[in-house]
C-alpha cells in the first residue's frame, strides 16, 4: 500500500472517530467530547489533504475517506450504541466497502 492510501485510511479512521465524538457532544452542550469531534475532524481534513498532495485522484480520495468513515461509523454504531441491524442495512454498508475496494484497484494512477 502506498502513502496516498495510508493518509486515507487514517482519515478515514478520523473520521469514526468524530463522527462518535460529535454523538456524544449531545448537540455541542458537552465541551470535552465538542473539542474532540474539532479536533478530529480537523485530523481527518489534513489526513486527506495529504492523499491528494500525494497524488492520489480527488474523487477516488474523498470517496473513499467519506466511505470509511460511514462504514465505520456504521458499525460502530451497531455494535456499540444499539444502533438497528437488519439484512438490507448490512447490505448497503457492504456496497460501500465493495465502491472503496474497486476504486483502490482500479487507481493506478495513485501514488
Amino acid at each position: 500500500m502506498n502513502k496516498g492510501w495510508t493518509f486515507i485510511l487514517i482519515g478515514g479512521l478520523f473520521e469514526v472517530i468524530w463522527a462518535v465524538s460529535m454523538k456524544y457532544s449531545n448537540g455541542f452542550e458537552n465541551v470535552l467530547w465538542s473539542l474532540a469531534a474539532l479536533i478530529f475532524i480537523m485530523l481527518s481534513m489534513i489526513m486527506l489533504s495529504k492523499a491528494m498532495s500525494s497524488g492520489m485522484p480527488v474523487g477516488t480520495a474523498y470517496a473513499v475517506w467519506v466511505g470509511i468513515g460511514a462504514t465505520g461509523t456504521f458499525v460502530y454504531g451497531i455494535l456499540l450504541m444499539n444502533d438497528p441491524v437488519s439484512v438490507l442495512r448490512i447490505a448497503f454498508a457492504v456496497m460501500i466497502v465493495l465502491g472503496i475496494v474497486g476504486l483502490q484497484k482500479t487507481s493506478a494512477a495513485a501514488t
